[in-house]
C-alpha cells in the first residue's frame, strides 16, 4: 500500500473499533428493541454500516454481487422500513459479515488508483464516503443510547462529565450578543477541502448585512425561565405548525428533562440523572421549540449564511476557516467533541476555540438550529446519490450547524450542513440566538 491507502486503512480500522465499543454500552437483549420512538433497534445500524461499504466499494466500485443477498434487503433503510426491522441477525453473525466485506474493501484499497479521473473515486472519495457514513451513524447510535434509561447502560473506562472551569465563568459572564459587521463571505466547502457532501457545493460568495449573534449557546437555565414562565402554553410564542406540534406530542419540556417529587427538574444525561447544569446548554429541543424560545427571548434564529459567516470568516485575513479557530484539528482544549466527555461542556470552556468573531462553541458541544430550510445552494448537483442530500429539500428539514459532543473530528467543518425535521428531538440540538444589527 501506498501512504495514502495505508492512512485510509488506519482510519477504517480505528473508526470500526470506535463503532464496535459503541455496542459495548448495554445488553445484548437492549439491542435488539427498539430504543424508543418507534426507531429501528440498536443493533440494526451495525451491519447497515457493512451493507453501505458493500455497496460502495465491491459493488459499486468493482461491480461485484452483494455479499449477502438478505442483508442487503433488510438493512437498506428504504427497502426494509422501521416497523419492519425485526428478528435481525446476532452481534456476531453481523460482525462475521463485517469482517467479510472489510477483507474485501481492503484488497481493493491495496490496489486502488488515487489517480482515477472518475470523480467517485479521485482521490479516494469513495473510501471517504465510506468512512463518513460510519461516523455519522456512531453519532446517530449516541442519540439512540441517550434514549435507554441510564441504568441500562455500562458507562466507559475514562469517561467523565466536564465541569465548570474559570474560562467557563469568565465566557458566560460576558455572554451578550456579538456584532457582525455587512460584508461578504465564502459560503460552503472550499475547493480544497479534501471531502465534503454534494450539499456543501459548489462554494460562492454570499452577502450578509450586520447582525449580532450570541457569543454562547442557550443554557438550560435561560431556557427554564422560558418553561416556568409558561412558555410551552403561550400561544403568542409558536408558529401555527409548531403549535400544533407541541399539542399533538404533548410538549412541556425539553426531552430529557422531567419533574421530580419535589417539583424540580431532572435531566437525563448518558450515564446518571440530575439536575439541569445551568450553564450547560440546552439540548433535546426540536426547532420549533428553539423558534419558540427565540420568539419568549425577543429575538430570532440565525439563518444558516449568519452563522457560517460568524463560524468561519477570517475578515483580516480574507479567508475562510475550516473549524471555529482555524484549520488545525479537533482538540480537547478546542471544543467538546467525539464523545470525549460524553455530554455537554458548560458553554464557553474552550476560549481557545472561539470563532473569529469571538463566539464559542461553533465547533462541538451542541448542533444549532438555523431559520434556514435545507436545500441545494445555487449550481447544485446530486452527488454521488439522490438520497443523501436531494431527498430531503422538502420545505420541512431545517439545517442545523456546528456539531456536538458526539461529532467525529472531520464532520466539525464548519461547511457542514447537518438537516433534521422540525418537530425532531432527539439530537445533541441546541439554540443560539440572533438579531438584526
Amino acid at each position: 500500500m501506498n501512504r495514502q491507502a495505508e492512512q485510509l486503512a488506519r482510519m477504517m480500522d480505528e473508526t470500526r473499533a470506535a463503532t464496535l465499543r459503541l455496542f459495548d454500552l448495554t445488553d445484548v437483549a437492549e439491542l435488539h428493541r427498539s430504543p424508543g420512538f418507534g426507531y429501528r433497534p440498536l443493533i440494526w445500524h451495525l451491519a447497515h454500516i457493512g451493507v453501505f461499504e458493500a455497496y460502495w466499494l465491491l459493488q459499486k466500485a468493482q461491480g461485484l454481487s452483494a455479499p449477502d443477498e438478505r442483508y442487503e434487503r433488510v438493512f437498506d433503510p428504504i427497502r426494509t422500513p422501521r416497523e419492519e426491522s425485526k428478528n435481525l441477525p446476532t452481534r456476531r453473525e453481523m460482525e462475521d459479515y463485517l469482517r467479510r466485506v472489510r477483507a474485501g474493501a481492503l484488497e481493493y484499497l491495496g490496489r486502488f488508483d488515487f489517480q482515477e479521473a472518475d470523480p467517485l473515486k479521485s482521490g479516494g472519495h469513495l473510501f471517504q464516503l465510506v468512512l463518513e457514513h460510519e461516523l455519522q451513524h456512531q453519532e446517530t447510535l449516541a442519540y439512540l443510547f441517550q434514549l435507554l434509561d441510564p441504568s441500562k447502560k455500562t458507562r466507559p473506562d475514562g469517561a467523565s462529565r466536564a465541569t465548570v472551569t474559570e474560562a467557563a465563568e469568565t465566557t458566560r459572564a460576558a455572554g451578550g450578543m456579538v456584532l457582525v459587521a455587512a460584508g461578504a463571505f465564502l459560503m460552503g466547502a472550499a475547493d480544497t477541502d479534501s471531502f465534503a457532501y454534494d450539499n456543501e457545493r459548489p462554494a460562492r460568495e454570499v452577502f450578509v448585512p450586520a447582525f449580532r449573534l450570541g457569543r454562547v449557546p442557550v443554557t438550560s437555565a435561560e431556557y427554564a425561565c422560558f418553561v416556568e414562565e409558561g412558555g410551552y402554553r403561550r400561544r403568542e410564542f409558536w408558529g401555527e405548525e409548531g403549535w400544533t406540534w407541541r399539542e399533538k406530542e404533548g410538549w412541556e419540556h425539553p426531552l430529557y428533562w422531567r419533574r421530580d417529587a419535589s417539583g424540580g427538574w431532572v435531566e437525563r444525561r448518558m450515564f446518571e440523572e440530575g439536575a439541569p447544569g445551568a450553564v450547560h446548554p440546552v439540548t433535546g429541543v426540536s426547532w420549533y421549540e428553539a423558534e419558540a424560545y427565540a420568539n419568549f427571548a425577543g429575538k430570532r434564529l440565525p439563518t444558516e449564511a449568519e452563522w457560517e459567516k460568524a463560524a468561519s470568516w477570517d475578515e483580516s485575513a480574507g479567508a475562510k476557516r475550516r473549524f471555529a479557530w482555524g484549520d488545525d484539528a479537533p482538540s480537547t482544549e478546542l471544543c467538546n467533541f467525539g464523545l470525549r466527555f460524553w455530554g455537554t461542556a458548560p458553554v464557553g470552556s474552550f476560549p481557545e476555540g472561539a470563532s473569529p468573531y469571538g463566539c464559542h462553541d461553533m465547533s462541538g458541544n451542541v448542533w444549532e438550529w438555523t431559520s434556514t430550510p435545507f436545500e441545494g445552494y445555487p449550481g447544485f448537483e446530486p452527488f454521488p446519490y439522490p438520497e443523501y442530500s436531494e431527498t430531503w429539500f422538502d420545505g420541512d428539514h431545517r439545517v442545523l450547524k456546528g456539531g456536538s459532543w458526539a461529532t467525529s473530528p472531520s464532520v466539525l467543518r464548519t461547511s457542514f450542513r447537518n438537516f433534521f425535521r422540525r418537530h425532531f428531538r432527539i439530537a445533541f440540538a441546541g439554540i443560539r440566538l440572533a438579531e438584526d444589527a
